[in-house]
């Protein structure tokens, strides 16, 4: 195991994870309600990490684990003190909401906190559906627990 993959967290608290059925009524939940709808035919999903590390931490890539009805058509990094407390967004509008940049253009220093972001559009006019996501922290992959239904409405 790579020494620094243990000392990068997801800012989502180990009860969090298991609140992921259904969707939420809000779009952005700083609590970290790890699902989500959005209406619509683009999404984003941003999760906060943390480096606990005393090395700057690279994200070198960020994948769905599950999808059905959608494909990525960004990735990016934002880096921001809120990421330590927020443990995932979902925004309608891609990486611009939370001032991202590309995944290979920063590292996050030790003590610093990130928003990693994925922003998905659905390929049809079906439901599109993300379950999990998949980092790759400094070449080692991480899971992260959070679903995103993208549909025509969420009521």
């Amino acid at each position: 195991m790579h020494p620094r993959r243990a000392l990068v967290t997801l800012a989502v608290p180990a009860t969090v994870a298991f609140l992921m059925a259904g969707c939420s009524g809000s779009p952005s939940d700083p609590l970290g309600n790890l699902s989500g709808c959005l209406a619509g035919e683009s999404g984003t999903i941003a999760i906060g990490v943390s480096n606990s590390s005393s090395e700057p931490i690279v994200i070198d890539a960020v994948e769905l684990l599950e999808s059905s009805g959608l494909e990525i058509i960004d990735r990016f990094i934002a880096i921001d003190e809120d990421a330590r407390s927020t443990a995932v967004l979902f925004e309608s509008t891609g990486r611009e909401s939370v001032g991202g940049v590309d995944l290979d253009q920063t590292a996050i220093e030790p003590g610093a906190a990130a928003y990693i972001g994925v922003e998905v559009e659905r390929t049809g006019s079906a439901e599109g559906r993300v379950d999990g996501l998949l980092l790759t922290v400094d070449g080692e992959e991480q899971g992260a627990p959070v679903t995103l239904d993208l549909r025509d409405s969420c009521d």
